[in-house]
């Protein structure tokens, strides 16, 4: 039957395409962001505010499920928390969240693993999803999209290998636990069908982008360093720094079958959402 979802971050990587995607398949989206557009077909546009919990009720109003992203702020549980009381309150029947490959490796002191924690036994039955590295990072990022365009993508990842994920197929597993019953209580760990290192994915990206493209390892220090300069608060600069100390450690290396299993079609391959793009960065 036909679900009304409220998707938060709706105009974000994820978020605006799992809007799409359930809206193509006849169900009502609240589409909630801080600064909201105008309505589109079955797609209504909601005000919606993390740091400003007046906003979680209306947003919550004859809502059957929520996807949710992981909130970067100095209090993120407390604010999934009252979010998801309110939506117990409103009666709102399932929640998919959006974790991280490494956030139930990171240590009891990564704000990611207080919030799944939270949600094992929280208001409202949850599904977790902990998508590895976004594919799209490498041609929606502003800055890894510039070092392809002028040759060098330099993060902090070390050697470390990763299983990187198309958030098409992200969007995917999203839509199937908003809308069907058995996914209530599970997580699911998303990859791509590949483990590869940084310079692996550069080079399958200038074979793509038909120029050189190399990967340079930055210093972890002097990563989170220039995201301060750059006006980033401290607790967003720590978070981006653990997300890559795990990567650096191989936390997100491993391959799954969850995405064909759920979806029952096999994840997009790094090479093949890098030929799509190509010209991108060219």
């Amino acid at each position: 039957m036909p679900a009304t979802v409220l998707v938060l971050g709706a105009t974000g990587r994820t978020g605006r395409r799992v809007v799409s995607l359930l809206a193509e398949q006849g169900h009502t989206i609240r589409a909630a962001s801080r600064a909201p557009g105008s309505p589109e077909g079955s797609v209504t546009p909601i005000h919606f505010d993390w740091g400003d919990p007046a906003t979680y009720p209306p947003a919550l109003d004859g809502v059957d499920a929520i996807y949710q992203w992981f909130p970067i702020s100095p209090d993120t549980t407390t604010e999934v928390a009252a979010l998801l009381d309110d939506a117990k309150t409103a009666g709102v029947r399932r929640v998919v969240h959006l974790s991280n490959a490494t956030a139930q490796l990171s240590g009891e002191d990564f704000p990611m693993h207080w919030v799944e924690r939270y949600l094992e036994t929280g208001p409202v039955p949850a599904t977790i999803l902990r998508p590895n590295v976004f594919a799209e990072n490498f041609s929606e990022h502003p800055a890894i999209l510039q070092g392809i365009r002028t040759g060098l993508v330099s993060v902090p990842a070390g050697d470390g290998r990763v299983a990187p994920i198309s958030v098409e197929d992200i969007a995917a597993v999203a839509a199937v636990a908003l809308t069907e019953d058995g996914h209530q209580h599970k997580t699911y760990s998303l990859t791509g069908p590949d483990s590869l290192s940084f310079s692996d994915m550069a080079a399958i990206v200038g074979d793509a982008a038909g120029k050189p493209v190399r990967y340079q390892a930055m210093d972890p220090a002097e990563f989170r360093e220039a995201m301060l300069r750059g006006g980033i608060p401290g607790h967003v600069a720590d978070f981006y720094a653990a997300l890559y100390e795990g990567i650096r450690n191989n936390l997100a290396a491993d391959v799954t079958g969850e995405v064909q299993r759920i979806t029952g079609r096999p994840p997009v391959s790094f090479a093949d959402y890098a030929n799509a793009v190509a010209a991108l960065w060219r």
